[in-house]
This record gives C-alpha cells, structure tokens and sequence, in this order.
C-alpha cells in the first residue's frame, strides 16, 4: 500500500511520468525528459496508458480525502479539503478523462495508415446493407461526426462518484391504483375507469387518474429513466421499466436500436439474425408526439425528446454544462446521420420511408461545436453560467475544439492574475493540471507554443518549490525551452476577439513597451500568424477566372477579420512599410478571388499616411513594386467608380416634361462621364496594368506573380466588356460612341497591348473562353455602324 503522502498528485505525477518516459521513450539526449514524445497508444491506451494512469492518481487522491459538508458523498480517507478543492479534483479527472477521448479519435484518424470505408460504396455494393453497419460506416468515414460521437460516449459516461439518482423499488403495474379500481368496483361504483392500460389517463384527462401513490411515483420514475438514457444506460432502464411492470415502457424505450441482420450471415451464426426496429423512423414520430404534447408530464415529455434528440424539448430537462453540451452534440449527430442516410438511399432506407415516416424530422442542424458553444454561452441557466468560466470547462471547451495553443496562450496570459481570481487553495492544482497538460501533449508530439508553455512550466516550478517537492523542480524545469517574448504577445495579440474595436486593439499592443518588447516586432508577427493561419483556411487559387463580387456587395466574417488583421500594422508609423506589404498581399488574394468588394474595403481601411510613411519605413530594399502595386488597385477602383457616375446620371434621366435646356445638360453629364470610364480603362490596359517587375528580395515572388496574372486574366477582360456595353448602350444617343467602340476593338487587337490574350482560357483545351464572348460583342458594333450608315464594321468610310 502507498504512503499517504504518495497521494499528492505532485509527487505521482512527477512517478507517472518518469516511468512511462522510462518505459517507452527512445534512447537519445531527450529521452530523460517528461516531455519526450512516446508513440501514442502508450499514452491513450484506455487501461494502461500514461492519462489513465494520471487519472487513477487524482482518483486516489479523491478518495483519500473528504470535503468539508460532504454527508452525500461516500469517501474512503478522513483528511479534509473544501468542497471546491473536492470538485476542483474531479473537474480536472473528468477533463484528462476527455483529452484520451479526444486525442484518441484525432490521432487514430491522422494516421497514415488509417483509411475509412466509405459509405456510398457500401450501399453500392450491398443495397442490402443493414441500417446499423451503414450508420456505423457513415460515422466512421465523416472525421467531425466521427469526433462528436466521441465526444457524446464521454458525456454519456458518469463523471467518478456519481450515480443514477436512487429510487424505491416498485414491482407491479400501478398497485395503488389498481387496489383503488377493485375496491370501487366491488363497492358498485360506476364511474371507475373501463380499462386500466397505459393510456387511460390520456384519453381521459378528466377522469379519476392514477391513484396518489402512483401519481407520486411517476415523476421520480420518469427522471431517473431520463437520467439513464442521457447517461447511455438504456439496458439499465429498460429493466427498471420492467421491475417497476412497466414492460410496455420499456419496449418503448428499444425502438431507437436500429435494424440489424448481421447475425444472416456465414461468419456471425452466434448472433441474433435480426434485431433493432425497422419502424423507427414511424417510432420517432411517436416520441416527438409525445414529446410535443403539452397534456403530458414534463417528465415524460423530456425523457422521450431524449430518445431522438428534439432539441427544443429536451433543452428545459438540462441542467449541468455537460447535460447541454451533450442534449446539442447528440442533435447534431442524429440530424446529420439523418440526412446522410437519406441522401445514400438504399432498400432500408426505402423501406423505412414506406412504413412510416417522421414528416417533422426534417430539421437540419446547422453548425459545428463553435456553434454549440455559441449557443450555450448565451444561456441564462446560473449552472451553465458558472461553468462557462470555470477553467476546468475553458479547457475541456479548447481541447473539444482542437484549439489547446490559444488555451495556452490565455492562461499563461492570465498567470499574474490567478491570485485575485481564484482561490489560494485552487491555484497550486489548476497550474499543476496545465502544465502536465502542456507535457502530455508534447509527448503526444502535438505543436504546443515555448513561449506560454515556458510561462505555465515556469508558474509550475514556483508552485513545486512552494509546496516543498523542491526535488522535483529540475526535472520540470528541463522542460523549458527558448522562448521569444515578442512571439508570445503576438500570439496573445492573435487570439483577441476579432471584433475588438480598434482603441482596444492599440492599448493592448502599447502595454507591450511596459515589459521593454519590441511593438514593432509583435505588430508584424501578429499579422504574420494571422494571415498565414486564415490563408490555410480560405478557398486557394483555381485556373478558372472567378466571378466578379460587386463592390457594393457586403463582406463575410472571414473578410472582415482579414481586413482588420491589417490594423495591427497602422498603428505606428515604423511599420507602414510592412502594412502596405501585407495589404497588397491581402487586396491581392481578395482580387485574384474575384473579391473586389473586399479588396476595396481594404483599400478604403488604410491610412492616408500610409505611402509617405511606408517609403521611409519598409523593410524591403526596393519598396518601388509594392508602392505600384497599392497605386495599381487604387487605379482599378476608380474605373469602377467612374462606372457609378455613369449609372447615377442615368437614374437622373430628365423627365418628359423637363425643358430643352435640362435635358441638354443632362446629355452633356452623361456624354462626359462615358469618356471619363473610357479614359481611365483604355489608360489602365494600354499601361501594362499589373506588368512590374517583383522585387528580388520577396520571398513569396512566385505566388505573388501567379496573383497577379490571374487578377489580369480576370478584371482587364471584364473591364473591356464593361466599356463596350456602355459605349453600345448609349450608342442610340450619341452616335459617335459607335467610333470609341471601334477604336476599342482595335486596342484590344494590337500585339503590343497584349490584351487579347487576357480572353483566352488559362487552361489548354478549355475552349476559347470570354473570347467569344467578345467577339459576338464586335459583331454587334459592326452591325451597328452598317446600319448607322457611316461606314462598314472595318471602319472603312463608305
């Protein structure tokens, strides 16, 4: 038997590791330190893997003491803590609980050896195929639908020390009212119910109902088995339905299993050949009744929208963090197998169609976990409340959302502060638990931050040394690693609320002179990680020329949150010459997307002072490129304003009734402002729009190239067609446009321009492209100025 003092989780935690390091690092100059990676399975194995083992010291540690007020709890030690150290430990078993979960979904998938079945071949190759293996299949393939079901198994697991509420054993189909029904009956009583079956109360709600003891016993009854099912325990409940002699219940309860015949076939004869319910999309139309029948219990109404995860009514049975994580994850599974299994088909599913369908379940869950998470913090339930700024949930929330660095970031960010803001008893276990969490993940080989993990390790050997474990301060502290300060701000910077107003923005970045960083430097790493983290995540660069956004069109979030990226860099004049660069870099992905709106909005973003600063303060050592380039899409923009002048005046037409002398001028503004769009485009494709020479010092000079000839490809060709509508349309006004238009056909047919080859397709063998299209629009001009009489379509005079 361990000494009591093995129970101090500082002590066995520094064991566990060693001796799992010990075990399965391999030989080298790192093996000796807690942090070495390990092959996976020996830190997630679900028995004897390193978390396991972590797990059973808190357990023991759990059990070795006993919170203060603790008459409900059955602990085995007599050492007491208080009641928030006691469910600090728990909350912190249950989270390294999750992180195996979790870790071991997303590992097990990321290996290169992992291939999943696929669901569509299955049914095309056994139509056949029973519903169970499909939806087996179906959530094996999918690698989010894959996570969140893990995520329910361990939310349907109970947390250590918990179990289903108690409840008096009963045996018998409602004794006290069937005792009634006799004793009325044999008094001559005429007014008893004619049948005693599960829906008499329901056919006659006015009736005399169940007897008093019964009555009472059904709200107990009904909550427990709705705690067995949020649990997963449905074998459980379905024989607590029959011992109370409520067998029908029970059956009930079965109809989620769905249909199975692998027991058919040659290689599983010890298997039933058939279970489950191949009526169960009609049984789900029963639960959502009963579920949506504001006349039954609100008991029995949440324990069947538990059954098939109606969201609106099972959300009011939820009381804990966990019970609401698992009521909107469980809804997204069930709607997403759904619709996954309609779109598949197959005889099952046509079968399950033809027997009974659920017409009300039809709603899709739109939406991730960020979503789930969304919609939570908006609860106003105190319990979700305090959860929701527990650390112990934020990091079970972070680890859920595969977001561990910006965890990181946070609490080290938060370290000065933990005094004030959590319990002195408190602070020792929470930075013990994310530091063994920064390890466990290293050893895992997954990336994790030096710099905050120094700051959570460096708070760790000051706890160490605080507690008296003084011997194990060098091994934690050979975990340290070289660090940058300025990186560690940015990162802290990065993970700022992207809707922060722009003051905010700038005194968090000037707090940083307070420590003697370099703002300069944190500005551009900032921007640096952002970018390079969102331009992972936004759609890349195709051959084929993208629609055109309007400039008027509105932006999405992503697009916001890149352009406000761009802030970081204008707010001090040492890094203008950096901000002119990321924000061509920026104006030119949104471009070569098509994105004008976006590119413009960027534009109209950027500070006045920006060219003049940006000259004296670029890092590149020929900032004349990037100047061009900014002027280049300041000269795209205002064609497309010119085009806005244009459709102004023309709103404006003079009405019948307006004198020569308005309509005159009128037709002057209008004549005007078409030459003012011919001038500026004809300027922008005869100027080699875009054709400068990349600096040699730019590192990403091939990507940027391939930009910028695919924003030629797609803006110079729709501005020609855009000037040669206009020129046609207001042709019948002004006659002489039909000259401009000719003058633009052979513009964009001289070699030296080279703007002809800007219509040809950039792939080979994808036709001719907007060519013709342009063409069918010269035909058109030629016919035009046939029937104008004013000579021929080769401008020939007659």
């Amino acid at each position: 038997m361990m000494a009591a003092s093995s129970s101090n989780p500082y002590q066995t935690f520094a064991k566990v590791f060693s001796s799992y390091h010990d075990q399965y690092a391999e030989a080298g100059p790192s093996s000796n330190q807690l942090d070495t990676p390990i092959r996976f399975d020996a830190v997630l194995d679900e028995d004897g893997g390193l978390i396991n083992a972590l797990m059973g010291s808190l357990e023991e540690t759990i059990r070795s003491k006993t919170p203060a007020n603790s008459s409900g709890f059955d602990i085995d030690g007599d050492e007491q803590i208080s009641a928030e150290e006691h469910q600090a430990l728990l909350s912190e078993h249950r989270t390294w609980q999750l992180l195996r979960a979790i870790y071991e979904n997303r590992l097990h998938r990321s290996d290169p050896s992992f291939v999943a079945a696929s669901s569509k071949e299955q049914i095309h190759e056994n139509p056949y195929a029973s519903p169970e293996d499909i939806i087996q299949t179906i959530v094996n393939e999918d690698s989010e639908l894959s996570l969140w079901a893990t995520l329910v198994d361990h939310l349907q697991s109970r947390p250590l020390l918990s179990s289903p509420p108690p409840l008096e054993a009963r045996h018998g189909y409602l004794p006290s009212t069937v005792r009634r029904t006799k004793a009325a009956r044999s008094g001559g009583a005429t007014s008893t119910p004619a049948s005693l079956d599960p829906d008499f109360t329901v056919r006659d709600p006015h009736g005399p109902g169940l007897a008093g003891e019964d009555q009472t016993y059904q709200t107990p009854l009904l909550e427990t088995l709705w705690d067995l099912v949020r649990h997963g325990e449905l074998d459980q409940a379905i024989k607590l339905c029959e011992q109370g002699g409520e067998p029908w219940r029970g059956a009930s309860l079965m109809g989620g299993r769905r249909w199975t015949m692998g027991g058919m076939t040659k290689d599983s004869m010890d298997v039933s050949p058939m279970e489950g319910n191949r009526r169960r999309a009609l049984w789900k139309k029963c639960c959502r009744a009963i579920a949506k029948n504001p006349t039954l219990s609100a008991a029995e109404r949440h324990l069947y929208a538990a059954l098939i995860s109606d969201l609106p009514t099972l959300l009011p049975a939820c009381e804990s963090w966990e019970d609401h994580l698992w009521a909107h994850v469980q809804h997204r599974i069930e709607s997403r197998i759904e619709q996954r299994w309609r779109e598949l088909g197959g005889f099952w599913e046509d079968e399950s169609a033809y027997l009974g369908k659920d017409d009300h379940d039809v709603e899709i869950a739109h939406g991730g976990l960020e979503e789930v998470f969304a919609s939570m913090a908006g609860l106003q339930h105190p319990g979700v409340a305090v959860a929701l700024r527990d650390p112990y949930h934020v990091a079970q929330r972070m680890i859920i959302l595969g977001r561990t660095e910006a965890l990181f970031i946070q609490f080290s960010d938060q370290l000065l502060k933990l005094e004030g803001n959590v319990s002195p008893e408190l602070i020792g276990p929470l930075i013990r638990f994310f530091a063994h969490l920064v390890l466990v993940l290293r050893t895992l080989d997954q990336p994790v931050s030096d710099s905050s993990a120094n700051a959570i390790i460096q708070a760790y050997l000051t706890i160490l040394e605080r507690e008296g474990n003084d011997e194990l301060v060098a091994m934690y502290a050979a975990c340290l690693r070289e660090g940058s300060g300025e990186e560690s701000y940015a990162r802290f910077l990065r993970a700022m609320d992207p809707s922060a107003a722009r003051e905010t923005r700038r005194e968090a970045l000037s707090r940083a002179k307070q420590h003697n960083l370099d703002v300069a430097i944190i500005a551009k790493e900032t921007v640096r990680m952002v970018l390079s983290e969102a331009f992972d995540d936004i759609p890349s660069l195709s051959i084929a020329e993208p629609d055109i956004t309007a400039v008027s069109a509105g932006l999405t979030e992503r697009d916001v949150y890149l352009i406000r990226t761009i802030e970081w860099l204008t707010m001090m004049d040492e890094t203008m010459g950096e901000a002119l660069i990321k924000s061509n870099d920026v104006a030119r992905y949104f471009l070569a997307l098509g994105q004008a709106n976006a590119a413009q909005s960027l534009l109209k973003t950027l500070p006045p002072s920006l060219l003049t600063l940006a000259t004296s303060s670029t890092a590149d050592e020929d900032p004349e490129d990037h100047l061009l380039e900014h002027a280049s899409f300041h000269r795209l923009f205002s064609v497309f304003a010119s085009h806005d002048v244009v459709d102004d005046i023309v709103a404006r037409q003079p009405k019948v009734t307006a004198t020569k002398m308005e309509v005159h001028n009128w037709k002057k503004g209008l004549l005007g402002a078409v030459e003012k769009v011919w001038e500026r485009t004809v300027e922008l494709v005869e100027g080699d729009w875009l054709r400068f020479r990349v600096g040699k010092g730019d590192e990403h000079a091939l990507q940027r190239r391939k930009e910028l000839s695919l924003i030629q490809h797609t803006f110079i060709p729709d501005l020609i067609l855009r000037l040669h509508n206009l020129l046609l349309t207001h042709s019948a006004l002004f006659p002489e446009l039909l000259k401009r238009a000719m003058e633009l056909i052979q513009i964009v047919a001289e070699e030296d321009n080279h703007i002809y080859e800007e219509f040809l397709p950039r792939q080979q063998g994808a036709g001719a492209g907007r060519l013709m299209v342009y063409l069918e629009k010269v035909r058109e001009v030629g016919l035009e100025v046939l029937k104008s009489g004013g000579g021929d379509a080769f401008g020939v005079k007659a």
